[in-house]
């Protein structure tokens, strides 16, 4: 099931490094309590506010994030048109976005946030034009349909694009990054060959906050 919005403050994320805010604070001790156990224990979905939140700084680690565009980084949130959960959560992470798109950069570039409604058996060179013509920088993929799954991240690779979930199952399928809740702590999951093949380059400082699959 997924998980609601908690009752994070989003009102200065974009003053980081000075003066962290209490969303950053709480932030970076989920990332202080990461373990490097890989004890088998069932991952949930993580309040779609703090998912955004670590979303986002995460981002800033990849030194190409901006190969895309010069101007501004766009987010596509993809679910499924016939899918009301994946809907709600898909508009929740937008809102939150939006909520920050004031005072928050990515590269020191704007970030923008839109939703990519997709229909079931939908044309992938549709789908592939649409995100060319979107100048879509990454793909966050908020439903979990498999089969979907494989055709987005063929896509995000011949495009190089940052792919990035919500559960472990879909980094076992290609997503390159994935924000979960496990044992209660947020963890981050980097599919190492999906990153590379999508064209990110994130280091070892970051690396070493995440669990690696390769």
């Amino acid at each position: 099931m997924l998980a609601k919005r908690s009752n994070f403050d989003f009102g200065r994320i974009g003053k980081v490094p000075m003066g962290l805010s209490r969303l950053i604070c709480v932030f970076l001790v989920g990332w202080l309590l990461l373990s490097p156990s890989l004890a088998m224990a069932e991952d949930s979905v993580l309040p779609s506010d703090v998912f955004t939140a670590i979303m986002l700084k995460a981002l800033n680690y990849d030194r190409n994030i901006d190969r895309q565009t010069q101007e501004k980084i766009t987010i596509g949130i993809v679910c499924l048109a016939d899918d009301a959960k994946s809907r709600d959560f898909a508009a929740q992470i937008l809102e939150n976005i939006s909520g920050v798109q004031t005072n928050f950069r990515l590269k020191d570039k704007p970030v923008e946030a839109k939703i990519l409604f997709l229909k079931r058996g939908f044309e992938k060179e549709k789908f592939k034009a649409q995100l060319k013509q979107d100048k879509i920088a990454v793909l966050v993929m908020v439903q979990e349909d498999s089969s979907i799954n494989k055709i987005i991240f063929e896509t995000t690779r011949i495009l190089r694009i940052n792919s990035i979930c919500y559960n472990s199952e879909c980094v076992h399928e290609g997503a390159g990054l994935g924000i979960v809740l496990r044992d209660n702590k947020p963890r981050m999951l980097i599919n190492l060959s999906a990153t590379q093949q999508e064209g990110s380059d994130y280091g070892g400082k970051f690396l070493a906050l995440c669990e690696v699959m390769k």
